[in-house]
């Protein structure tokens, strides 16, 4: 316990100490299945499970609102040579695909590696980074104006630029702390000011923690948690718990600061198979106007078959 004190205090301060530097990047996107969605937000993440794992995750946000964001995400790692693993990330997200708004996408594209180091018999600690390639595309030509205003012509933005992600975690089979900075995104500065996207110059930083607490040999708790931080952001907590029932199924309840209360399910359909599912709404009075946010997801993984290397984690 000791060590995990002391670790914990090792990550935090270097969370402190990344935050003075100035950085480009832009805002991540969001997923209510945070743990189940780490490699996505964590390049550290990378071959944790010992074996290889290939997920899939879907977010419908504010199904009731025309043009509300959707994002998809995919992901592929695997252990590599020794105590190295990697693995690949893609991620897309839309936002307004209707008559009188302005279709904004945005596309990420990164392979990841990762170092895990064993600390203690139950302990290790692994160090990510990525690099990759981020797509923005603003199509304010199709905005619908009235008179056919000049200002709305040839007033299209489509860039490519290089990203790159760091990332932290310390876990054990039942514990886990990481911290990470997925997408820093380096755009140019002529293109900021001609696109005058402000969040391109904006770092975020994820804290993610979690434990798993035994209550009888058949149902398990797993409260986690998941902090952003970013300058000129607004921080985010998110709040979870999990009730897991032998292993294979899990049912949860989760709270968000920005005012957001939701529910979410787990089930193992198979030995390699694993499904999940959200729904998350707005709390008043927002929920009048803002209702339903989903997510589906479906994760493969090669069964590992213990041996004398230390166990990893099942739960994370």
């Amino acid at each position: 316990m000791k060590k995990m004190i002391k670790y914990t205090f090792l990550l935090s301060l270097c969370m402190l100490l990344f935050s003075n530097n100035k950085l480009n990047a832009q805002q991540e996107q969001m997923y209510s299945h945070y743990d189940y969605n780490s490699f996505a937000l964590n390049p550290a993440y990378a071959g944790s499970k010992r074996t290889l794992v290939a997920n899939s995750l879907v977010r419908k946000q504010w199904v009731d609102f025309p043009g509300a964001p959707t994002y998809y995400n995919f992901g592929l790692h695997s252990p590599l040579i020794g105590d190295f693993a990697g693995g690949v990330n893609i991620q897309s997200g839309s936002i307004g695909k209707f008559a009188k708004a302005s279709p904004i996408s945005e596309t990420q594209i990164a392979a990841s590696i990762a170092y895990n180091k064993k600390i203690s018999k139950d302990l290790r600690l692994a160090i990510g980074l990525r690099g990759g390639l981020y797509n923005y595309n603003f199509s304010l030509s199709k905005l619908q104006n009235v008179g056919n205003d000049d200002a709305f012509k040839n007033n299209d933005y489509n860039f490519n630029a290089p990203m790159i992600g760091f990332g932290a975690y310390l876990y054990s089979e039942k514990f886990f702390v990481g911290l990470s900075a997925p997408r820093m995104v380096f755009v140019p500065q002529n293109t900021v000011n001609n696109i005058n996207i402000e969040y391109a110059a904006k770092t975020q930083y994820n804290f993610s923690a979690g434990v798993v607490l035994d209550v009888n040999d058949d149902v398990k708790l797993k409260p986690t948690t998941q902090v952003k931080v970013g300058y000129g952001i607004p921080v985010q907590v998110d709040i979870n718990l999990h009730a897991i029932y032998k292993e294979n199924y899990s049912i949860g309840a989760f709270y968000r600061t920005e005012g957001d209360i939701g529910i979410m399910a787990t089930a193992a359909v198979s030995p390699s198979f694993t499904l999940v599912y959200s729904y998350d709404s707005k709390l008043k009075p927002l929920n009048t106007y803002i209702q339903g946010s989903h997510e589906f997801g479906l994760q493969y993984m090669i069964p590992y078959v213990s041996n004398s290397r230390v166990r990893v984690p099942r739960y994370f």
